[in-house]
């Protein structure tokens, strides 16, 4: 068992007793297929750490009022005093951009020319291809969430004890097949197959 640790002021840093470690259900184990995605070069990052140099500030707190309380007091201070509205208050957590402009503005152009291609447009949309490559994609995410092209029999899963292993789609669209409610969360709908095929 472990003791409990203290530090130089007797102020406890971590108390005594079990480190609890919880264990993966058969559910939470699976292979993940992760994308190729590019790394950032050694002038990107560099880059990078100039912006984050050029943005960073000493902290206080005592700076940045909650702009939710004192919009809160600015109501009680139009009621008490019989005003027709309250005055605005300025949320100082906001990010002020021409500072950010003034501080950093040469810095982020050329961060951005060094990551992003050349003539790429953040707001702007995507190339006619581009778009329908992405729709496409969408649909067949789609179509494999239910199950399109497959057929599932749910009773099966049901008998072993699987029905967790069933994606949301596929649970909903057996109970719409039923006539049952198809709202809820996953361990809901896995409760609605079971009552309907009267397994505890």
């Amino acid at each position: 068992m472990q003791k409990e640790q203290v530090d130089d002021n007797k102020v406890q840093t971590a108390p005594a007793g079990f480190h609890v470690i919880y264990l993966p259900f058969a559910e939470d184990l699976r292979k993940l297929k992760y994308e190729e995605t590019p790394r950032a070069n050694e002038a990107q990052i560099d880059k990078a750490k100039e912006v984050v140099k050029k943005l960073s500030f000493k902290f206080r707190p005592e700076d940045f009022e909650n702009p939710a309380l004192q919009a809160h007091y600015r109501n009680l201070e139009a009621l008490a005093l019989d005003r027709d509205a309250p005055e605005e208050v300025a949320d100082l957590t906001e990010p002020d951009s021409e500072m950010i402009d003034r501080r950093a503005g040469k810095i982020l152009k050329e961060f951005v020319n060094l990551v992003y291609p050349a003539g790429y447009d953040p707001e702007g949309k995507p190339s006619k291809k581009r778009a329908a490559a992405l729709e496409a994609t969408s649909s067949k995410r789609a179509r494999a969430a239910a199950g399109e092209g497959a057929t599932v029999d749910v009773a099966e899963h049901a008998r072993n004890g699987t029905l967790s292993k069933l994606t949301v789609a596929v649970l909903k669209e057996f109970l719409k097949s039923v006539g049952l409610r198809t709202t809820g969360k996953k361990d809901e709908l896995v409760a609605a197959v079971k009552e309907h095929f009267g397994i505890a």
